[in-house]
C-alpha cells in the first residue's frame, strides 16, 4: 500500500545525460540497419496506419512566418540531446511497441500511446538478428515503470478528475438518478493524439453531462492488450467530471495464448497476482480511473483454454480491495468493469441456475458488469440474480449495464427509444407492453458507429459530389460538424431538444434498411446544393417529419435521446457527491463542499483556427491553423439544446419540460433555430456556441443565420448545483450577420448582443402548464473587440438560495429588439466564467521558463521537413499556466506557431533546419488568469551526434 500511495505524488524525470539506462548492444548485433531501412513516415495516412488522416507543414498557411518585436521574445538556456537518423532502440526505450508503432517511432521519434503486451517485445521486433538474442523478451509489463520509458511522461493526464453533482433541477420528468449511462468511444487519430494532430476532425463527443463513465476503446490492431486511457482524452473527460477507464483486451480469437500471458499471471511470494499492483499503479501514474476487462480470453473454447475465469475473478477481487483502501486518499474509487462474450445475468426459472455461470461469478467481484450486445428489446428483470447473489439488494441494479451496439442501429441515432434497454416495462392484463416503469438497470452504447458513421459517409459523399475545389482541412472540419450534430441527437433526440412526451421507435434498424445518407441529406439543418435527395431518401416512416398543418408539424415523428432517461450532472457545484452514488443506495450520500469556479470557452479540442487575445481583447493569432488536441478541450455546455422563445409563433411548437412549457423552433425547410458549434467565429481557442439555422456546406460549414422574431428568447447553457449565491458569472456574447471573426457591419445586429441579459432557474418546482420563465438578472455589459460583449451578473441578487433552494441553471435572455423580423443573424456565446465574489485578482505573472531541453531529435536524410524533435522545459509557474503555445524558427526573426499543450513537454515534426544546422524552439505560456507571457526560446543544434 505504501508503494502505491507514493505514486500519487511521484514526479517522473528523465535526464538527457542518463537516457542510455537500457543499453542493449550485444556484440556486433544492432537494430540500426533494420530501422534505417524504413521509409519516411507518411502522417497523412489514416488512423489504422497510425497517421493523422491529414497533414500540413509549418509554412503551408503562413509563408514567411510572424515577425516579433524584441519585447515579445526572451532567450533562455538550452540543453542539447541526441540527434540521430532514427530513434535508436539499441540505447533508448519506450517500452512495448507493436510493429506499426516501431516503424512510426523509429523514423519520427513521435511519442505514442501506452499499450502493453505482458511479456513485452522480442528483440526481433526491432530487427535484432543475433541468434542468441533475437527471441529474448524485453520490456515486460512487470518492469513498465523502471525509469527507462521515454514515452511515459507524454502519456500522463494533466488534470485530476473534477467532482460533480446532479444539476439541481431535471430537464424532463423521465430523467432518473437510479442507474447510469456509460459510453464506449474510440477518439479519432488516437496513436499520437497525446501530443495533438493536424487534422481538425477529432471525433470528440460534445455532450458530456449524461455520461457516468467513459471507456476508451482503441483499434486493437498493432497495439497491446493492456492499454492505458489516452491522456489527452482523459484530460477532456476529467475537466467535465467523467471518469475514464483503460482497456484490458483479451481475445482468444486472435493470437492470445497462455504463454503470451505468462508475466501477467505471475504471482508474488504471498500468492497474489503481481498484475493487480501494476493495474493500480498505472491508474495512479497515468492519472485515469480504472479498467474495463474485455474477457474473451478463451474465445469459443472452454474455461482455462487460455486463462481461468477464476483467475480473472481473483485479480478483480484484489483490485477492488486495494481500490477501497485507496479511496480516502484519492477521493475517488478506482473501478474495474467486466465484459465477457455471451455475458448474461439471466436465470433458468425452472432450476434457478444462471444461463452464464462465468458472468454471474464475475459479477461478484467486478465493480460493474457489462452484459453482451442486445439485439432486441428484451432485457431481464434480474430479480433472480439479485436474490441469489445479493440477497435482493436493489442498489446492485446500477452495476448492471445493458449494451447497444450502435453499428446495428446507426439510422436510429436520436430516434431509437433507449427506454427499452433501461426501464422495466409495464404490462396490461394480457401481458402486452403498455409503458415503462422504474429504472431496471444501467445502460451502455458501444460507439463504433453512430455519429462518426454519419460524418464519414458525409465526407466521402462531399468529396465526390462537390463541384468546387475545397481546401482539404475544411472538408475535415465539415466532417466534425456532422459528427457534432449527430452526437447531439444521440443525447437529446433528433428534434434537437428534450421534452416530457418524447417517444422513439422500438425496433433496431440497420443501414441496409435505411441509409444514413438518406437521413442527413434530408435534414434541413445541413444545407448542400449537391445533396442527391431524389436518390438518397428517407424510406422508413420512423425517420420522417410530421405533416404540415398537423400538430406534429416541424417535429420528427420519433425523437428520443439518452438525456431523456438520465439526469444531467455538472461540475459547477459547490457540493459534490461520489460519482457512483445512486438513489437506489440504501444510505443517503453526504455532500462534500467544493469549489465550483471555472472558465470555459466550450472548446471541442479541435478547429481550423486557434484564437488568443491580449489583455485589450485583440486577436493575436488569426491565421489558418487546423488542429486537434483534446488536452485543450474545455468544460462543455450542459445544454447545447435548451433554447426557446418567450411566445408561440408560426416557427415554433410548444413542448412540456420540468421548467414549464417552452416554444421551441420547428424543423423547417430552412433549418432549425437552435444551438450548434461554430468553428469560424471563436472568442478563444477554436470554436464558440451559436444559435442559427444549421450548417451551410455550400459555404464550407459556416453556421446559417437564423430568422428571429421581435420577442425575447431564452437559452439555458450551464447546469449548476449551487447552495450559495456568493458568485459572479459572465458570458461572452456576439450577434452577427456573417459567420466570421469580424464584427457585424450592421450596428443594429451587433447591438443585439449588448442587450443580452443573464438568467437563472432555481430548484423550486414548476407548476403544471406554466410557461418556462427564467429569472432575468441585473446584468452589466463591457464591449470587447470584434463585436463581442462581456455580460456579467452577481448571483447574490437571487434571494433565499440554500440547500433547499439551489441555483440550477444559468443562461441568457436574447433580445432581438425591433430588427429581428427584418434581419437574419447568428448569435454566438464564446465563453462562460464563474468566480467567487470574494476572489481577488492579480493578473501580473512574470514568466518562469528557465531552459528548454532536447530529449531526442530524429533528423531524416530528406532535403526538406526532415527534423523531428521531442523536448521539455522547466517552468516554475507551471501550476499557474492554462496551456502553452509552441513556436519554431530557423533564424529568430520569422516565427511559426506549431503546437499547443498543457504539459511542459511536446513533440513537433517535419521542420527545416538552418544552414548552420540549428532550430529555435519557443514556448509561450497562457496563464489561467488570462494573461499571455512572452515567447521564451532556445536554440537546438541539429547536427548528428550519435
Amino acid at each position: 500500500m505504501k508503494k502505491l500511495l507514493s505514486l500519487i505524488t511521484a514526479t517522473f524525470i528523465i535526464s538527457s545525460t542518463a537516457l542510455n539506462v537500457l543499453a542493449c548492444d550485444i556484440g556486433d548485433s544492432s537494430t540500426r540497419n533494420y530501422l534505417e531501412a524504413f521509409d519516411d513516415f507518411d502522417w497523412s495516412k489514416g488512423q489504422t496506419q497510425d497517421g493523422d488522416g491529414y497533414n500540413w507543414k509549418y509554412d503551408d498557411f503562413i509563408k514567411n512566418g510572424m515577425k516579433l518585436e524584441n519585447s515579445q521574445i526572451n532567450e533562455v538556456s538550452s540543453i542539447q540531446g541526441p540527434v540521430d537518423k532514427i530513434f535508436n532502440y539499441d540505447k533508448y526505450s519506450t517500452s512495448y511497441k507493436g510493429a506499426n508503432f516501431v516503424k512510426k517511432q523509429a523514423t519520427t521519434g513521435a511519442p505514442v500511446i501506452k499499450s502493453y503486451r505482458p511479456n513485452g517485445n522480442k528483440w526481433s521486433d526491432f530487427g535484432l538478428s543475433s541468434k542468441s538474442r533475437k527471441h529474448s523478451y524485453i520490456n515486460s509489463i512487470l518492469n513498465w515503470n523502471d525509469g527507462s520509458d521515454l514515452d511515459l511522461s507524454y502519456n500522463q493526464a494533466s488534470y485530476d478528475l473534477r467532482g460533480r453533482n446532479y444539476v439541481a433541477k431535471s430537464s424532463v420528468k423521465s430523467q432518473q438518478k437510479e442507474t447510469f449511462f456509460n459510453m464506449f468511444h474510440d477518439p479519432s487519430n488516437a496513436s499520437s493524439s497525446i501530443v495533438g494532430t493536424k487534422n481538425p476532425f477529432g471525433g470528440n463527443l460534445t455532450n458530456l453531462s449524461y455520461i457516468h463513465e467513459m471507456y476508451t476503446w482503441p483499434a486493437i490492431t498493432n497495439k497491446g492488450w493492456i492499454t492505458a486511457s489516452f491522456a489527452d482524452y482523459t484530460d477532456y473527460m476529467h475537466k467535465n467530471g467523467i471518469p475514464v477507464l483503460g482497456l484490458w483486451y483479451m481475445s482468444g480469437w486472435e493470437d492470445l495464448t497462455r504463454e503470451s500471458l505468462k508475466n501477467l499471471l505471475e504471482k508474488d511470494s504471498t500468492g497474489h497476482f503481481k498484475i493487480v499492483d501494476i493495474l493500480i499503479e498505472q491508474c495512479l501514474k497515468y492519472n485515469f480511473d480504472g479498467w474495463m476487462i474485455n474477457n474473451e480470453a478463451n474465445g469459443s473454447q472452454g474455461d482455462g483454454y487460455v486463462i481461468k475465469n477464476s483467475e480473472i475473478n481473483e485479480i478483480m477481487d484484489d483490485f477492488n480491495k486495494t481500490a477501497i483502501d485507496l479511496e480516502p486518499q484519492l477521493n475517488k474509487r478506482l473501478n474495474i468493469v467486466h465484459y465477457t462474450n455471451s455475458g448474461s445475468l439471466d436465470y433458468d426459472h425452472l432450476n434457478n441456475k444462471p444461463t452464464s455461470k462465468k458472468t454471474v461469478d464475475a459479477a461478484r467481484y467486478a465493480s460493474e458488469i457489462q452484459l453482451d450486445f442486445n439485439h432486441d428489446n428484451l432485457v431481464s428483470d434480474y430479480d433472480a440474480y439479485l436474490t441469489n447473489v445479493w440477497n435482493g439488494d436493489q442498489s446492485k441494479r446500477k452495476t448492471i449495464y445493458s449494451l447497444l451496439n450502435e453499428s446495428t442501429n446507426i439510422p436510429g441515432v436520436g430516434n431509437y427509444d433507449v427506454r427499452n434497454l433501461v426501464f422495466q416495462k409495464s404490462k396490461d392484463a394480457n401481458g402486452n407492453d403498455v409503458g415503462f416503469g422504474k429504472a431496471n438497470n444501467s445502460f451502455s452504447i458501444f460507439g463504433s458507429g453512430g455519429a462518426n458513421e454519419y460524418a464519414k459517409d458525409f465526407k466521402n459523399y462531399y468529396l465526390n459530389a462537390s463541384k468546387n475545389k475545397t481546401d482539404e482541412y475544411k472538408v475535415f472540419l465539415m466532417q466534425q460538424e456532422v459528427a457534432n450534430l449527430y452526437s447531439g441527437y444521440q443525447f437529446f433526440g433528433s428534434n434537437s431538444y428534450l421534452e416530457n412526451d418524447a417517444d422513439g421507435y422500438d425496433t433496431l434498424i440497420s443501414q441496409s434498411v435505411q441509409s444514413v445518407a438518406g437521413i442527413y441529406q434530408n435534414d434541413p439543418r445541413l444545407s448542400f446544393t449537391n445533396f442527391a435527395k431524389d436518390k438518397n431518401k428517407i424510406t422508413r416512416p420512423e425517420f420522417s417529419l410530421g405533416e404540415k398543418g398537423k400538430d406534429n408539424e416541424g417535429k420528427k415523428i420519433n425523437s428520443y435521446g439518452v438525456g431523456n432517461a438520465f439526469w444531467e450532472k455538472t461540475v459547477i457545484a459547490d457540493s459534490i457527491i461520489p460519482n457512483d452514488y445512486s438513489e437506489l443506495d440504501k444510505e443517503k450520500t453526504k455532500e462534500v463542499e467544493n469549489d465550483p469556479t471555472l472558465e470555459t470557452y466550450f472548446s471541442t479540442g479541435s478547429g481550423i483556427q486557434f484564437i488568443n487575445r491580449d489583455l485589450n481583447g485583440s486577436i493575436m493569432n488569426q491565421e489558418i491553423y487546423p488542429w486537434t488536441n483534446s488536452r485543450l478541450a474545455d468544460v462543455a455546455p450542459t445544454y447545447q439544446w435548451d433554447f426557446w422563445s418567450s411566445e408561440k409563433n408560426d416557427g415554433t411548437t410548444k413542448i412540456s419540460t420540468s421548467d414549464g412549457d417552452k416554444n421551441v423552433s420547428k424543423i423547417t425547410d430552412s433549418g432549425q433555430l437552435t444551438g450548434y458549434y461554430d468553428y469560424y467565429d471563436a472568442y478563444q481557442k477554436g470554436n464558440s456556441l451559436a444559435i442559427g439555422y444549421g450548417y451551410d456546406f455550400d459555404k464550407e460549414g459556416t453556421v446559417k443565420p437564423g430568422k428571429w422574431m421581435n420577442i425575447p428568447y431564452y437559452w439555458n447553457i450551464m447546469g449548476t448545483n449551487l447552495q450559495k449565491n456568493d458568485y459572479t458569472v459572465c458570458f461572452y456574447v456576439k450577434a452577427t450577420d456573417k459567420d466570421s471573426n469580424e464584427s457585424s457591419s450592421n450596428e443594429d445586429i451587433k447591438n443585439i448582443a449588448k442587450n443580452t441579459k443573464i438568467t437563472a432557474i432555481t430548484s423550486d418546482p414548476t407548476t403544471e402548464n406554466t410557461d418556462a420563465k427564467p429569472l432575468v438578472l441585473e446584468t452589466t455589459v463591457e464591449e470587447e473587440k470584434n463585436g463581442w460583449f462581456k455580460i456579467s451578473s452577481n448571483l447574490s441578487q437571487l434571494e433565499n438560495i440554500s440547500k433547499d433552494k439551489r441555483i440550477a441553471k444559468l443562461g441568457i435572455q436574447i433580445n432581438p429588439g425591433t430588427t429581428g423580423s427584418e434581419n437574419q443573424f447568428i448569435f454566438n456565446v464564446g465563453g462562460f466564467k464563474i468566480d467567487k465574489n470574494s476572489k481577488k485578482t492579480d493578473n501580473l505573472i512574470n514568466d518562469g521558463i528557465s531552459f528548454i531541453q532536447n530529449e531526442y531529435v530524429v533528423k531524416r536524410e530528406s532535403v526538406k521537413n526532415n527534423v523531428n524533435i521531442r523536448f521539455n522545459w522547466e517552468d516554475k509557474n507551471q501550476d499557474a499556466v492554462d496551456y502553452y503555445q509552441v513556436y519554431y524558427s530557423t533564424d529568430k526573426n520569422s516565427w511559426y506557431r506549431v503546437g499547443q499543450t498543457t504539459q511542459n513537454r511536446y513533440y513537433i515534426r517535419e521542420l527545416d533546419e538552418s544552414a548552420e544546422e540549428n532550430i529555435f524552439i519557443g514556448i509561450q505560456p497562457k496563464y489561467k488568469k488570462g494573461t499571455i507571457g512572452k515567447i521564451n526560446f532556445a536554440g537546438i543544434n541539429t547536427k548528428y551526434n550519435y
